[in-house]
């Protein structure tokens, strides 16, 4: 248990009996209970819960007298090198979310033009390739047809699973809660491994609008302290203006993947894109057309 964390807790919560401020009383109940209590703490939050005010600050007060000499000994610095590596940690996730969401994006849009057009663009290419036979440019359209159809093979058999207004809304909310779970760039080294691990099977299940998927992770991860961020673990003031340094570094890193995918040709393409079903149309039209004048050419 973070016995500051608690005190500070506590202090509030009496501040708001003394205010008479009821309604705010819960928001700190459920804090507390986060913070894993021992059985004086559950004994306040009981107290608290059945509205015996008077009981609980006396109980409140006892606990704060009993163990304010822990927290005399720590560095008032400490505090503020924690909120600032937590609020950077909150920035590394949200930035995270943005690049998961742009790569779910185009990774969506990747399938269904695989599905839609591929076999038509591989079968032009296959006639540019078979033109060009013998010419300059006879490498060239080989490079292309090659290149394009192990994109082509790649993706031939993925499947996004169908889901309802609601449930992508559903899939999003439940991602973003997991994945502040167990993001590999703010928990702890020895967790590393293995948050590593879920967060790429997390992300995959997201890519693929895997809602039961998502939810099975969510739901375990939330089954108790499964990781910690190193906010919350690291109590020596150096290694904490370390870990802020590291955490400002990915967040740079972050940045410029975004810049990158946003510059890409493929999320150009998508932004230019106001309705999905009337370009895939439209192209698979166009495509038609010029693969029957290749064969034509070719007759």
């Amino acid at each position: 248990m973070d016995i500051i964390k608690t005190i500070k807790r506590l202090e509030l919560i009496q501040n708001l009996i003394s205010l008479e401020e009821d309604d705010e009383i819960n928001s700190h109940i459920l804090k507390l209970k986060s913070l894993n209590g021992s059985d004086e703490i559950k004994n306040i939050i009981d107290l608290l819960e059945k509205k015996k005010y008077s009981n609980a600050n006396i109980s409140i007060t006892a606990f704060i007298n009993q163990h304010r000499q822990v927290s005399s000994y720590i560095d008032p610095e400490i505090a503020g090198l924690k909120l600032e590596a937590k609020t950077l940690e909150a920035e590394v996730n949200n930035l995270s979310n943005e690049k998961a969401d742009l790569e779910k994006l185009i990774h969506e849009f990747g399938i269904r033009h695989n599905h839609e057009l591929g076999e038509l663009i591989l079968k032009i290419l296959e006639h540019k390739k078979a033109k060009a036979k013998g010419t300059p440019k006879q490498e060239e359209t080989e490079r292309d047809y090659d290149d394009f159809n192990k994109e082509y093979e790649i993706l031939k058999d993925e499947v996004l699973l169908e889901l309802t207004k609601e449930e992508k809304k559903e899939l999003k909310q439940k991602y973003r809660r997991a994945s502040k779970l167990c993001h590999p760039d703010v928990v702890s080294e020895e967790q590393k491994e293995l948050a590593d691990k879920l967060f790429i099977e997390l992300n995959k299940a997201y890519e693929m609008n895997d809602l039961k998927r998502v939810t099975e992770l969510l739901e375990n991860l939330t089954k108790g302290e499964f990781f910690f961020s190193k906010s919350d673990i690291i109590n020596e003031k150096q290694k904490l203006k370390s870990e802020i340094e590291n955490l400002r570094l990915k967040i740079k890193k972050i940045l410029s993947e975004l810049i990158n995918i946003k510059e890409s040709e493929s999320y150009k393409t998508i932004q230019n894109i106001n309705d999905w079903d009337s370009y895939f149309a439209e192209t698979k039209s166009q495509l038609h057309l010029q693969l029957n004048y290749l064969e034509d050419v070719r007759e």
